[in-house]
């Protein structure tokens, strides 16, 4: 069972990845039926110092982190609902939803350190 839930995680990663591609027309006219893709550059247009990088990074960690966690939270509920009872059941399916909602804790909390970084690189203590 949990196979098939790497499994499922790993077909979301790619689902997401593969919409934050841009598909732009060479031309604009979009009658040579050419196109091409446009990678958007992750840092943006301010990724020129550290803690701005550093920034993007955390943010997009977080934004990642918070899809999996709430999946992981959804399968605990899943786990819960299927359990029938089986005091093993339920132990794993609390067990998942602690460790999710621990994890969400650390990522939010990891805000808070990139923060703190960003201050002590830019001398604003």
């Amino acid at each position: 069972m949990t196979k098939y839930f790497f499994i499922f995680l790993i077909v979301v990663a790619i689902i997401f990845i593969n919409s934050s591609f841009v598909m732009a027309d060479e031309e604009g006219g979009g009658t040579s039926g050419g196109t091409s893709i446009i990678i958007p550059n992750p840092l943006g247009s301010q990724g020129k110092d550290i803690p701005t990088l550093i920034n993007s990074i955390a943010k997009w960690l977080l934004e990642i982190g918070l899809v999996i966690s709430t999946i992981i939270i959804l399968w605990a509920a899943f786990l819960f609902m299927t359990s029938g009872g089986s005091e093993a059941k339920v132990t794993t399916a609390r067990q998942t939803l602690w460790y999710a909602i621990i994890g969400l804790a650390v990522l939010l909390l990891a805000t808070g350190v990139t923060e703190l970084i960003k201050n002590i690189l830019s001398g604003n203590l």
